[in-house]
């Protein structure tokens, strides 16, 4: 069985946010006016249940999200739970902070995967950047790798005047320790606040950067890595792999297999349009049952749009959506 939406595009893949909160405040995400969020997230009971539904219809793939999954209580145990569905792929995004004490018992849980944010490697950048501590991040990789994660990706945002210099010292990083790094252009979300003109690298930037310090990189065929979504993947000389994100200047709406989940159980066909009130609440269709979640979701990807309305000129990083990564998770 599978799931289409309104342009022939099938849909497998569910990013499930499991909590709006977050342990950093990163520039590029949290706007420093951010008032307190409501705290009426989805059950663990409710998740499985939500998941399981899905799966029965063509979900194959899901990636928990936040703010920051790490900090949901008895994580463990809920990947547990969801790994006992069956998924093709459980994987989970995060600034990696908590890894030290949980990479272990989430791999042990069944996790498949992981993707972890580094977008520095000066600890006084990074302190400005996420008001996080550095070392919490490193210590989370290196207990990702004790752990046995394989495929892990480096997720890096790429902002003009802060971390451009240091992008072949991060990718070079990501390989040392056998993982992908992953450019991510800056995007315009919470009506644009957060995404300066002026940060945003473009796609063609990174690439020429990357170019100067590794040579020609390739344009990848196929997608032979587990979880490959957005990013279009190239490889050096040397055999290295990289990923570039580019949701501005080199739109990837046509190849989109993906819905996301917040934290409230509201669903959201794309990640840079507002829905609002219309956004279908999964968790209280959940109450009906499966059957009403299979319509749920259907009636929703009839009318998934075409893509997104991100926008750039001279002047603006603009057409985002109002909402808040945080609350719809990346």
């Amino acid at each position: 069985m599978k799931l289409v939406d309104a342009h022939a595009r099938t849909v497998e893949y569910l990013r499930l946010s499991l909590t709006e909160r977050c342990n950093f405040a990163c520039t590029y995400c949290v706007p420093h006016d951010l008032e307190e969020l409501p705290s009426a997230w989805m059950s663990d009971d409710e998740i499985v249940a939500l998941v399981a539904a899905l799966a029965a219809i063509g979900l194959r793939r899901v990636r928990l999200t936040g703010g920051e999954p790490t900090l949901r209580p008895r994580l463990p145990a809920l990947v547990a739970r969801l790994a006992a569905l069956g998924l093709t792929d459980l994987a989970l995004t995060t600034n990696g902070a908590r890894l030290a004490e949980l990479a272990g018992s989430l791999r042990d849980a069944g996790l498949h995967r992981l993707n972890i944010s580094l977008d520095t490697l000066d600890a006084a950048a990074f302190g400005a950047l996420t008001g996080g501590a550095l070392n919490d991040v490193l210590s989370g990789i290196e207990a990702s790798r004790v752990a046995g994660f394989v495929h892990t990706k480096l997720n890096i945002v790429a902002l003009r005047g802060v971390n451009d210099a240091e992008l072949p010292a991060l990718a070079a990083f990501a390989w040392a320790r056998g993982m992908t790094p992953r450019f991510i252009e800056l995007m315009p979300m919470s009506s644009g606040i957060v995404a300066p003109r002026a940060r945003l690298l473009p796609a063609a930037e990174i690439r020429s950067l990357l170019e100067r310090a590794f040579g020609p990189l390739v344009a990848e065929e196929g997608r032979a890595l587990p979880g490959v979504g957005p990013a279009r993947y190239h490889v050096t000389r040397q055999g290295k792999r990289v990923g570039i994100i580019a949701a501005v200047t080199e739109r990837f709406c046509a190849s989109c297999n993906r819905v996301r989940v917040s934290a409230r159980g509201h669903l959201h066909t794309c990640l840079g349009i507002d829905d609002g009130p219309q956004a279908i609440d999964l968790r209280e269709a959940l109450r009906g049952g499966p059957e009403r979640v299979h319509d749920a979701m259907r009636r929703a990807l009839s009318g998934k749009g075409e893509g997104h309305s991100f926008s750039l000129d001279e002047n603006a990083l603009s057409g985002g959506p109002r909402r808040h990564m945080l609350v719809i998770g990346g």
